[in-house]
């Protein structure tokens, strides 16, 4: 039985944590495209990780869609589904040739297939992601609390260091 996207998602995010990943705990608006948003996002030292999750039942041609509308703003970007549908999908050449890691979940297992090749992101992209994840960082990269997202885009004050200075 496949397990409910919810139920994958706290998977995932669990399974990164564990990897030393700080996980944003809500999906994460992408700006490339209307409507585009990051089933889970983290950060990993000074990089930023998009991970699109599809169930049995999503669509792998949609997954690598989004997996380049996130590619403009993520370092790295990968497609996690299960095994067989990963590999037996005629895309995944072009998860390759993108530059896209894809990773398989059996279980509650997480298992690379293609590893995530550095992604060419777009400045005024990456920001939108970093401004999402400040507040995070500014917690001591705890796990959040549910907030709007207007809230992640809000003037939290200027007198505040940046993401960069925060990481160094």
């Amino acid at each position: 039985m496949h397990p409910t996207y919810e139920e994958a998602r706290k998977q995932l995010v669990a399974f990164l944590r564990s990897e030393d990943f700080v996980v944003h705990p809500e999906e994460v608006y992408c700006p490339a495209v209307k409507h585009c948003w990051v089933d889970v996002a983290a950060l990993k030292v000074s990089d930023y990780w998009a991970f699109e999750y599809k169930s049995h039942n999503d669509s792998i041609k949609r997954g690598l869609a989004q997996c380049q509308c996130y590619s403009s703003a993520f370092n790295y970007v990968v497609l996690v589904a299960d095994r067989h549908r990963a590999t037996s999908s005629p895309y995944f050449g072009i998860f390759k040739r993108n530059g896209f890691g894809v990773w398989s979940h059996t279980e509650n297992q997480f298992n690379p297939l293609l590893g995530p090749q550095r992604q060419t992101v777009t400045r005024s992209r990456r920001w939108v992601v970093e401004r999402q994840f400040k507040y995070l960082v500014r917690q001591g990269l705890s796990s959040g609390t549910d907030r709007r997202i207007s809230d992640w885009f809000g003037d939290h004050g200027a007198d505040r260091p940046r993401l960069e200075q925060v990481q160094a």
